[in-house]
């Protein structure tokens, strides 16, 4: 059964856009609600001030692996008035796509991909992690831009301090017997933020997802911005269905390693990750204390999704537009377009590009489509 939209953000068709950082009610100072203002720089200080930052408001969005913001771009405010904040779990090093033969094999330069720095040496090899990162950035600062009006803007690399934050140990990964990481990568801006915690590809847990939130609102009025929070989006698609995929129910209509509660009318999509952050961002009383609550995206007949959003056709096309076959008779060599199909090519999925689709769902051969023009959500207020 489908759920009944209960207050649907958008009809299809109309644009929606912009992240704004989490705020975390316990032991996070400055709940979100009351204005507020980033404090004077200092030669101590990174912290953007004021006088820099336009916008009026934060968005956090929380994706398992640098390549998901589209799962939730459609809820994305994009406006000069938001400043977004993304939050990757992992560097993505767990992908094949590093392996220098399956790299050689998804390069497409001359259909307009744009080849990551460094070239990937190898699955988890640091050169993984930086190309990840790169292609990342590109695509956050070019897309943020082309959707608010405004120039790319390309912040240098800082750190972000991750104490640990409530008990829990940072999630950083570090190799054994070392003390864990007391920082993550962060590129901060005038605009928009980006912040990567490698908690590790496949191995991300729910603990470690809310220690991360708490870690990056904790270093608003230092390293970010102090602004007020207004949403929090979860662009973490995780679909588990009972009767595809991996993890079926057994004789008794029940799934016995993990709840698989999924349709497998929709994408079919059962990643480890995906599922934590999930889980995290929609436990019980995980009030982030966001103006317009916490928006993750699922699958359209989930019983908890109560929104729907939808990128608007052009603004679609900017990010995922493709063209005609450079090569006759090759559907992975169209012309890359749009900013993702461009500067995430090289992870193309399924097929050696990222198809189009109106919904999420699977393709002829049951390949998830997730990175649909209109998103479901469960949004907890």
């Amino acid at each position: 059964m489908r759920p009944r939209l209960l207050m649907p953000l958008l009809a299809p068709g109309v644009l929606v856009g912009a992240l704004a950082l989490s705020g975390c009610t316990s032991g996070v100072a400055g709940a979100a609600g009351a204005p507020r203002t980033a404090p004077p720089s200092s030669s101590s200080s990174s912290a953007t001030t004021a006088g820099e930052v336009q916008a009026t408001s934060l968005v956090l969005v929380v994706t398992p692996h640098p390549d998901d913001e589209l799962e939730a771009w459609a809820a994305l405010p994009e406006s000069t008035d938001t400043y977004p904040v993304f939050l990757t779990m992992t560097d993505g090093e767990g992908t094949a796509n590093c392996e220098p033969g399956e790299y050689a094999a998804n390069q497409w330069a001359q259909v307009g991909e744009v080849a990551p720095t460094p070239a990937p040496s190898g699955k988890r090899s640091q050169s993984c992690r930086d190309a990840r990162l790169d292609s990342w950035g590109r695509f956050l600062e070019r897309s943020w831009a082309q959707g608010t009006g405004q120039p790319v803007e390309s912040p240098p690399e800082q750190a972000l301090p991750v104490a640990a934050t409530g008990g829990l140990e940072p999630a950083v990964d570090h190799p054994a017997g070392t003390p864990p990481a007391t920082t993550a990568r962060a590129w901060v801006g005038q605009r928009s933020a980006r912040v990567a915690v490698s908690a590790g590809d496949g191995d991300v847990t729910p603990e470690e997802v809310r220690w991360a939130v708490a870690s990056v609102l904790a270093a608003r009025g230092a390293v970010l911005p102090d602004l007020p929070l207004l949403r929090v989006l979860g662009a973490t698609y995780s679909n588990d269905a009972p009767d595809a995929g991996t993890h079926r129910a057994g004789d008794d209509g029940t799934c016995h390693d993990r709840p698989c509660t999924g349709d497998s009318a929709a994408a079919e999509y059962e990643h480890p990750d995906h599922l934590a952050v999930r889980e995290a961002l929609l436990a019980p009383g995980a009030d982030l204390g966001a103006d317009e609550g916490t928006w993750v995206a699922t699958w359209p007949s989930d019983p908890l999704a109560t929104h729907v959003a939808s990128l608007g056709e052009q603004r679609y096309e900017q990010l995922m537009g493709l063209g005609a076959e450079v090569v006759p008779g090759r559907p992975d060599s169209r012309e890359r377009l749009g900013t993702m199909q461009q500067e995430y090519g090289w992870l193309g999925f399924p097929g050696g590009y990222w198809p189009q689709t109106e919904v999420v769902a699977p393709d002829g051969e049951g390949a998830p489509l997730i990175m649909a023009r209109t998103q479901s959500f469960v949004v907890v207020p």
